[in-house]
């Protein structure tokens, strides 16, 4: 029996090693992969000892939180069938197999987690549940991400560390020696502590909380790369529970709602009990615009850095710069997006809400309200007819269902536009555009207000561009190796995606040019989703990374002038009613119109833009732990507690956003 025991506490021990072996290897494996071969760890060649050594120590305390677990398991398997005395090698192979794929196949699909989104799980994973299956399914397969190759990678991987687990395993079991009740006793007890110990993180049996435990590298990648899969899958599986938990207080950091009505809202909260009086906003002044068809365009992926003068020498963002630096057009100095994927810019975009990282059509279930800061409603209380394109299907996110529940008349996808050329995300941009444009034909009697959603520029890029325009990606090929080497260039980032882009980008910019010709007293927004993630630069900074454009063109325009040099999806809607309603019209929105009719009045650099990941004015960014400043700014003293208040202000615009889709707009008394 004694010898039992001595099996029992090396079995255990060796368990243990060998599965912070596996996570050890898997992390040296993602940080080869992903932070060397495909430069996510920056322009170098060699990652700092110091940091490398860092990353290691914090692993390992971060895995020995799951690999003591996992061995007591394995341990207690052990013991239940030695006393059965059958099936015992069958239990160990299955159990060691099961642990053994999940700890590499969810390092694997980390790998290209952060192909796609420039970081390892995070709180974006959570869309993809109610994202479309298929679609994702058929992007997982043809866009480069050899998602069946790495599926086989990782059972041969798994096939190999239990083959050699499994000899370590035979060589223990044919050990034999006897231990004394005393050192049975004593091994027993120090095997406990040990095993403590690893699960604790710490070199004492107290624990905690790892975000206060571990001292992560300095290197950004390094960082992100010291947790691992499976806790940064923990993380997700949280933030889930608290985003959708019951208590307001837990998705507000403990604030009540009174405390987070008085940070958004300042001076002008005085205990009020509706949230909705508090957002309401009057136009001061008749909109110059008149426009009788409006439309805004949300363009999948459009991304600041795709309009930059540096990526105009490949021809990409072209067409829409020569629209906003027509007479007709204006073009925001710096602009960030609202959600960290489609749906939560979209969210923003169709409520008027901010984005609380989980969809609001799943959020609310059945029956949504209509918001009083839904867009829909507004135009519609405008006397427009309100019409919604999705190039996509409508059962996405149930888009459907969710626009018509927001004021959109007319609700139009990729069902309704028959006899066009079809992608895995949808109808081909221009063909939808052309759609839009006979049904505008069809329908031109009454003003309209058109909200687009593209989906081209979306992996896997299967788009026929040249069927449609000419795009030279030869030169944006020749673009990028001069500028981007290969060898130091993100690998997510291909000729061939650009190339999508630069389609996208025209069939947005001729479909404008079209019907601003038939239809003068149209006026056009254009933005995008969100960043599109595939900057060439590796080590791309804060604004590149959360930053997209935004453009306003067409009739009207000319008689404004931008007011503030920063803004975010928010600030769309009021823009456009401020344009366009009369005077003394009111109406509920967070935002804040960014034009003005006064020329004479100097732009305003200083008001701060509340985006989802990141907070902006005309000098810096600011993402809550680090502050950047734009090329040329002046820097204050205060800047660094100016953003931080503002970045508060951010997360209390989220909590009321919870509150009212949650609880409604009046305040439950305490």
């Amino acid at each position: 029996m004694l010898n039992n025991f001595y099996k029992i506490y090396i079995h255990t021990i060796v368990y243990l090693l060998y599965l912070l072996a596996v996570f050890f290897l898997c992390r040296i494996g993602f940080i080869i992969h992903t932070g060397i071969i495909n430069s996510a760890a920056g322009t170098h060649d060699i990652l700092p000892y110091k940091d490398m050594l860092q990353t290691i120590i914090a692993g390992f305390q971060y895995d020995g939180r799951l690999a003591a677990p996992a061995a007591l398991i394995f341990t207690a398997l052990y013991i239940i069938f030695s006393i059965i005395n059958h099936g015992k090698k069958a239990a160990v192979i299955i159990y060691t197999s099961i642990v053994s794929y999940i700890i590499i196949i969810a390092s694997i699909v980390n790998d290209t987690y952060y192909s796609i989104f420039n970081d390892t799980f995070n709180i974006i994973l959570l869309g993809v549940i109610y994202d479309d299956q298929s679609a994702i399914f058929h992007t997982a397969v043809n866009s480069g991400y050899n998602t069946v190759p790495k599926i086989a990678l990782s059972f041969i991987i798994t096939a190999i560390s239990v083959f050699i687990y499994y000899k370590i395993y035979k060589k223990v079991e044919s050990t034999s020696k006897n231990l004394s009740k005393r050192n049975t006793i004593i091994f027993g007890v120090v095997l406990v502590y040990f095993m403590l110990v690893v699960m604790s993180s710490t070199l004492s049996i107290k624990g905690g909380d790892l975000n206060y435990l571990v001292k992560l590298p300095e290197n950004n990648f390094l960082k992100k790369a010291a947790p691992g899969a499976l806790h940064d899958l923990d993380r997700v599986v949280k933030a889930y529970k608290q985003i959708k938990g019951e208590s307001f207080e837990k998705y507000a950091g403990g604030k009540t709602i009174n405390q987070v009505m008085n940070i958004y809202f300042d001076d002008r909260y005085n205990n009020q009990d509706n949230i909705s009086s508090l957002m309401e906003k009057e136009v001061k002044e008749n909109g110059k615009s008149q426009a009788k068809h409006i439309f805004l365009i949300v363009m999948e992926s459009l991304s600041e850095y795709h309009l930059s003068k540096e990526f105009m020498q490949a021809g990409i963002g072209n067409d829409l710069i020569e629209l906003a630096e027509s007479k007709d057009g204006l073009k925001m100095p710096v602009f960030i997006q609202n959600g960290y994927g489609t749906i939560e810019t979209m969210d923003m975009m169709i409520t008027g809400l901010y984005g609380t990282y989980f969809p609001i059509s799943e959020f609310t279930g059945g029956g949504i309200p209509c918001f009083d800061s839904s867009t829909g409603k507004i135009f519609k209380d405008l006397r427009y007819t309100t019409n919604f394109y999705y190039f996509g299907s409508s059962a996405w996110r149930k888009i459907g269902t969710y626009t018509a529940s927001q004021g959109f008349d007319n609700i139009y996808s990729m069902e309704n536009m028959h006899n066009r050329q079809k992608s895995t995300w949808g109808i081909y941009d221009n063909e939808g555009f052309n759609f839009i444009l006979d049904n505008l034909n069809k329908n031109q009697q009454n003003p309209t207000f058109n909200m687009v959603l593209s989906a081209s520029n979306h992996p896997p890029y299967d788009i026929d561009v040249q069927k449609y325009y000419h795009v030279d990606t030869n030169k944006i090929k020749e673009f990028l190796d001069k500028s981007y080497p290969k060898e130091k260039r993100y690998a997510g980032i291909t000729p061939e995606i650009l190339t999508v882009t630069t389609y996208s980008i025209k069939s947005i910019a001729d479909f404008i040019k079209k019907t601003y010709a038939a239809y003068p007293d149209s006026l056009f927004i254009i933005t995008g989703d969100h960043f599109d993630r595939s900057h060439p630069n590796p080590d791309r900074n804060m604004y590149i990374s959360t930053s997209v454009p935004l453009i306003i063109y067409g009739k009207g325009v000319n008689e404004y002038k931008l007011k503030y040099m920063a803004g975010s999806h928010k600030d769309i809607v009021p823009t456009i009613v401020e344009m366009t309603a009369q005077a003394g019209y009111k109406y509920h929105s967070f935002g804040e119109s960014l034009v003005t009719l006064d020329k004479n009045k100097e732009i305003d650099s200083e008001r701060i833009a509340l985006g989802a990941q990141t907070i902006a004015n005309g000098r810096f960014i600011y993402n809550g732990s680090q502050l950047d400043y734009f090329k040329i700014a002046e820097k204050f003293d205060n800047d660094t507690e100016t953003a931080e208040k503002y970045w508060q202000k951010k997360k209390a615009g989220e909590a009321l956003s919870w509150y009212i889709v949650n609880k409604g707009y009046n305040i439950i008394k305490e």
